[in-house]
């Protein structure tokens, strides 16, 4: 009789649960949630845990998604199809959450009283396993707040076209200082709205601009409707990297929200993954560069907004910060992003060489 062979099956592998399942609660707070975060939100002093099958969470904000729209239990809406697991530490101000499935772990600050909807999410960080990003499976995770399903816009790191064999994993961070949102300043919940998500408003031109010129003479930067934690900043990509290295990651990736955002990846070493990307982040670069030899004093926030306002209409953007031609290319609507890389190792560099 012949001896048949079976094959090795990796069933973690296959079932999509990825490396970043063994990073810990403790990790995640020592490491990644930085000391002034910790300090604002006190000590630890008790917990609840469990697995959540449903989009609502345990407190009000707490909610995760179903972009899939997947009915469950003959039709049911307001399920997800992976369950997740949740853990809420209750601080001395207010909460530290880890949500987590096979793909991604997702921590929140809130700080306040979170169990009665009255806390601020002043922190969030998180990493996403990216091996199924480009297709739907990708939704399938319920702590996504994006689609990453276009095979276009989201796919994996490829060389002509062909991924390559290496694992990636893509951080995402949030950090504001609890009662600092320009709402709670100046009560004006529009131009908040504004600051916080300005390409929501390239459908309203004149508002657009209305508001960006009160935006233009402030400091906060695009996206920055509340005042960031100080040394997130400094602290926080290389933590990410550390994690990822030690889980035997090759590449870490990011997908900025703005300009000011991609220049801060890119002192620690993150480079544009897509050429013609990376083009434009050059013309965006010269046209800056231009404005400035014209006689245009830009401080380091007006570099960013100035990026947004070339996604108006040409003829309604002021003639004096015209730059002709390019256009910060992540709307932070849409599926397009600008996919940036780190390889974490060596050899990452040789399986994806700089472009």
């Amino acid at each position: 009789m012949r001896k048949f062979t079976f094959q090795r099956l990796d069933v973690l592998e296959s079932l999509g649960i990825t490396p970043l399942t063994l990073v810990t609660d403790e990790q995640i707070w020592t490491e990644l949630f930085t000391p002034m975060t910790r300090a604002l939100l006190g000590d630890i002093l008790d917990f609840t845990r469990g697995i959540r099958e449903t989009v609502e969470g345990d407190f009000p904000g707490d909610q995760v998604s179903n972009l899939n729209n997947h009915l469950l239990y003959g039709g049911q809406s307001g399920f997800v199809r992976f369950p997740y697991h949740s853990t809420v530490y209750r601080t001395t101000n207010g909460a530290f959450v880890v949500k987590r499935d096979g793909v991604k772990v997702k921590a929140f600050g809130w700080f306040g009283d979170y169990k009665n909807g009255n806390a601020e999410l002043i922190f969030m960080c998180a990493l996403r396993d990216r091996r199924f990003d480009g297709t739907k499976r990708a939704n399938d995770t319920a702590l996504l707040d994006f689609e990453f399903d276009d095979p276009t816009y989201n796919s994996r790191l490829a060389i002509d076209g062909k991924p390559i064999d290496a694992s990636a994993c893509e951080l995402s961070a949030y950090c504001f200082m609890p009662g600092s949102r320009i709402v709670d300043a100046t009560g004006d919940a529009e131009f908040d709205q504004f600051v916080e998500k300005p390409f929501t408003f390239l459908d309203r031109p004149e508002l657009f601009l209305k508001l960006f010129w009160r935006a233009w003479n402030t400091k906060r930067s695009p996206g920055q409707n509340a005042v960031p934690i100080p040394d997130v900043s400094k602290l926080l990509l290389p933590a990410f990297a550390r994690i990822a290295r030690k889980l035997g990651y090759d590449f870490i990736q990011n997908a900025p929200s703005h300009y000011h955002v991609a220049l801060w990846t890119r002192k620690y070493g993150y480079d544009y993954v897509d050429p013609a990307q990376a083009k434009v982040m050059a013309e965006l670069a010269a046209g800056i560069k231009r404005l400035k030899a014209n006689g245009v004093k830009l401080t380091r926030s007006q570099e960013s907004w100035v990026c947004v306002l070339q996604s108006l209409r040409e003829d309604l953007i002021p003639e004096e910060l015209k730059m002709h031609g390019p256009k910060w290319p992540q709307d932070n609507i849409t599926q397009e992003n600008l996919w940036m890389y780190q390889p974490l190792h060596d050899g990452a560099k040789q399986l994806f060489p700089k472009k």
